[in-house]
């Protein structure tokens, strides 16, 4: 990809406002739009990414109340880092001028059912019967075992991301605090468009890792390292901002690693996860494109550089990593 080639126009978001998500889908289609000054009859494309087989019934609805009716649509159904790279490719190769990437989840579905459970589900290539808070335990098990992490380091961090998002007086404590994703509904949309803006991406990266007892294959350190190496960029450099959005405070300390020691960062340093991360919300699937708007709203009157790290699956199996750069001169 050609950096700055693709630029971020105009963003919405919401997160558990208890709307349906049909309606939260809408608001931020709408935001979107604005932000980028642009009308529905502007967009080129649709892309959209939902949360997976739960929603799978309803990705025709709600793509349409994004704007798809008329209009060509890509549904990806995996991650928010694979729709983002979708739409971002899109523009890139000429085949859309402007794209609207619109993703949503109800994560309390997740919290209360897993329909996952009952297949071999190809994405997330995770053992019959396992749900996602038991593997995020048996890789905290293999990280702490192998000397990878301390419990020490995850407490710190799974506590400070907490207060960052506004949940420091939860009941959750403990091993729990840092294990279990704050499960909630959600949408966001994205305006890429091709040429130049106030925030452009540079790049993106992705990485797979099927799950495998291989402890190796259990760090998301080495997913992203791999996702790194497809964007062949160093992140040592005017760097504002990165946000990395995983199901729990264990996957994302893990992956931010690659990223932090080259800038010579510690997790807890104000710029990482400034929202809070995964503690902020999770509602499956799309819950990466809430991450690259924060990373783009942070650099909206700089010059800096950010990165945005979308974990998806259960452990952060499927692994998308963003480069973004600010325009101001």
């Amino acid at each position: 990809m050609m950096a700055g080639s693709v630029s971020i126009a105009g963003t919405g978001e919401r997160i558990g406002r208890g709307l349906p998500i049909e309606a939260a889908v809408h608001e931020v289609v709408r935001d979107a739009l604005a932000g980028a000054g642009l009308s529905l009859s502007a967009i080129d494309m649709v892309v959209t990414v939902g949360s997976d087989v739960l929603d799978g019934g309803m990705v025709g609805t709600r793509s349409g109340i994004a704007g798809a009716y008329g209009r060509e649509l890509l549904t990806v159904p995996s991650s928010a880092g694979h729709a983002f790279a979708t739409a971002v490719s899109m523009l890139d190769s000429g085949q859309a001028g402007t794209v609207l990437l619109a993703g949503w989840g109800e994560g309390t579905k997740f919290a209360a059912l897993d329909g996952r459970i009952i297949q071999a589900d190809p994405f997330y290539a995770r053992p019959l019967g396992a749900d996602a808070s038991a593997i995020a335990a048996l890789q905290a098990q293999r990280l702490l075992a192998d000397g990878r992490m301390s419990l020490e380091r995850l407490t710190e961090y799974g506590a400070a991301m907490r207060m960052r998002a506004d949940l420091a007086d939860d009941k959750t404590a403990g091993m729990q605090e840092w294990l279990a994703p704050n499960w909630s509904d959600g949408a966001c949309a994205l305006v890429l468009a091709a040429g130049s803006g106030a925030v452009r991406v540079v790049d993106f990266g992705t990485a797979f890792r099927p799950y495998c007892p291989d402890p190796a294959d259990l760090d998301p350190a080495v997913w992203v390292r791999e996702a790194v190496e497809r964007i062949g960029h160093t992140f040592d450099e005017d760097l504002a901002a990165v946000e990395a959005g995983g199901p729990s405070a264990l996957c994302e300390v893990a992956a931010l690693a690659p990223i932090l020691d080259s800038a010579g960062w510690r997790p807890l340093d104000p710029r990482v996860n400034a929202t809070g991360g995964g503690a902020m919300a999770f509602f499956g699937p799309a819950t990466g494109l809430r991450h690259i708007i924060a990373v783009a709203d942070a650099l909206a009157d700089t010059s800096g550089s950010g990165i945005a790290i979308d974990l998806a699956g259960p452990i952060g199996q499927a692994t998308t990593v963003v480069a973004l750069q600010g325009a101001k001169q």
